[in-house]
C-alpha cells in the first residue's frame, strides 16, 4: 500500500513508544484490518512490566474493519459466520496454532495455551523456550504490525475471527476475549449432573474472589446459569459496587486490610455456616488463593484465574485443603475458539451491559500513561480509541 501505520510499540520494560511502521502488502492468505477500538487485557500489563525479547506491539482485544483480502483469505482464515468481505468487522482469537504438534493432534487445532509452535497478536512472551512459531511479532519484520496498538493489523492465516453483525457495537465486541475467559472458566466448575462432586447448580453459593473485568464477568455469567447466591469480594468500594451491578450480584465483601479469618467468618455468615459451593479465583496473588480456599466447603469446586500470568508461591495442605474437603481443584488457562464462540453468541445479548467495564478511554499517544493507572481505584478496564 505504500504507507504507515501509526502503532504504540514497546521497547523497554515500562516503555511505549508510537512509531511510524510500514503496511504490508496483503499476502494471499492473509487479510489488513484498520482498527476500530482495542482494549488493554490484564495480561498486557504483566506484560509492561517485563523487559522485552524485541520491540513490538501490545494488544489482542480488539475489533478492526476489513480493508484488504487476499485471493485465498476466505479459504485460510477461519470466520465464524463469513464468508467475510473487504468492509466487514471482525472480532478475534488470539492466536495461531500449529495444528501439527502432539497436544494440536491429540487435544485438538485451536488452542494457544497448548500448541507448542503457537503464535499470539501482541505477545511475544507467551512461549517462549517452548517452540518456533512461523509467524513473527517483530517490527521490523513481516508483516509489522501484529498487535491491536496499532492503527492497522494484519490478520495472518488460520486465525479464528467472528464477523460481527451490524447491530452490534464494536465497543461491545471488543470484549470478547475477557468474556470468553470468563465462561471457559464457569464451564470448568461444571460437572456430570447429579453426582456427589457436582459444586455448581441452582442451589450454588457461588464466591468470586476479584472486582476487576475478569472477576465480574464471571460473576456475571455464572449468575445467568441460575445460581442461588452469588458473592463478590474485592479491595475497592468503586468497583465492587460496578461489579455487583453488572453481575446482579447478592452481596460483596471489601477484604481490605481484612485477615483471611475475617473473610471466612463473612462468607460462612453468608451461606448459612457452610462456606462456597464453588470459588472462582481472579486475583493474581498467593493471598487471594488462599482466601479462597478458606471459603470454600467441604466437596466445594475451586477454579484459579487469577494467577495464570506468573508465580506467586504459597503454602498448600493436601489433607486440610485437598482430602479433608474432598475438594475439587482446576487451573484456568486453555482456552478454544469454541469457548470464544459460545461468548460471542452471548454479546448477541443486547441488554447485557458488559461495557460498563470500559471505565477509562486513552488513545496510541496517551497509552504509556494508561498503563500506569490500571491499578487506581476506579480502575476496571480501559478501552483504545482510535482517531
Amino acid at each position: 500500500m505504500g504507507k504507515f501505520s501509526k502503532a504504540a510499540v514497546m521497547t523497554a520494560a515500562q516503555k511505549i513508544e508510537v512509531f511510524q511502521l510500514p503496511i504490508p502488502e496483503v499476502r494471499d492468505d492473509g487479510m489488513l484490518i484498520k482498527m476500530d477500538f482495542a482494549s488493554i487485557c490484564g495480561s498486557d500489563t504483566h506484560v509492561y512490566k517485563e523487559v522485552p525479547p524485541h520491540a513490538f506491539i501490545m494488544g489482542h482485544e480488539l475489533t478492526g474493519t476489513v480493508i484488504e483480502m487476499g485471493k485465498n483469505a476466505n479459504k485460510r482464515i477461519n470466520c465464524f459466520y463469513g464468508p467475510l468481505n473487504v468492509g466487514d468487522r471482525i472480532a478475534l482469537y488470539p492466536s495461531v496454532t500449529c495444528g501439527k504438534c502432539y497436544n494440536c493432534l491429540t487435544y485438538g487445532n485451536g488452542s494457544y495455551s497448548m500448541c507448542d509452535n503457537a503464535f499470539a497478536y501482541g505477545d511475544p512472551f507467551i512461549f517462549k523456550g517452548e517452540g518456533e512459531s512461523p509467524y513473527s511479532t517483530h517490527i521490523d519484520e513481516f508483516p509489522y504490525l501484529t498487535g491491536g496498538f496499532s492503527e492497522y493489523m494484519y490478520v495472518y492465516p488460520e486465525t479464528y475471527v467472528w464477523k460481527l453483525p451490524d447491530d452490534m457495537p464494536s465497543t461491545t465486541a471488543v470484549l470478547l476475549d475477557p468474556l470468553a475467559v470468563a465462561v471457559r472458566s464457569v464451564e470448568l466448575a461444571q460437572r456430570s449432573p447429579g453426582i456427589m462432586e457436582d459444586a455448581l447448580n441452582w442451589n450454588s453459593a457461588v464466591l468470586v474472589i476479584g472486582d476487576g473485568a475478569i472477576g465480574t464477568l464471571t460473576a456475571m455469567v455464572a449468575r445467568k446459569l441460575g445460581i442461588r447466591k452469588l458473592i463478590i469480594a474485592g479491595g475497592s468500594e468503586q468497583k465492587l459496587k460496578l461489579a455487583k451491578e453488572i453481575a446482579s450480584a447478592d452481596e460483596t465483601i471489601d477484604c481490605m486490610g481484612k485477615k483471611i479469618e475475617e473473610i471466612q467468618e463473612i462468607v460462612y455468615g453468608m451461606t448459612n455456616g457452610r462456606g462456597a459451593d464453588v470459588v472462582f479465583n481472579c486475583v493474581g496473588s498467593a493471598m487471594a488463593f488462599r482466601e479462597g480456599i478458606a471459603c470454600m466447603k467441604r466437596l466445594g469446586t475451586f477454579i484459579e484465574t487469577g494467577n495464570a500470568m506468573k508465580p506467586n508461591p504459597t503454602t498448600f495442605d493436601p489433607h486440610a485443603d485437598l482430602c479433608a474437603k474432598h475438594a475439587t481443584y482446576v487451573g484456568m488457562m486453555v482456552n478454544t475458539p469454541q469457548c470464544f464462540n459460545k461468548s460471542f453468541s452471548m454479546l448477541m445479548d443486547r441488554n447485557l451491559g458488559i461495557e460498563r467495564i470500559l471505565t477509562h478511554r486513552c488513545t496510541l499517544d496517551t497509552l504509556d500513561d494508561m498503563m500506569h493507572h490500571c491499578g487506581d481505584a476506579d480502575y476496571m478496564k480501559a478501552l483504545v480509541e482510535f482517531s
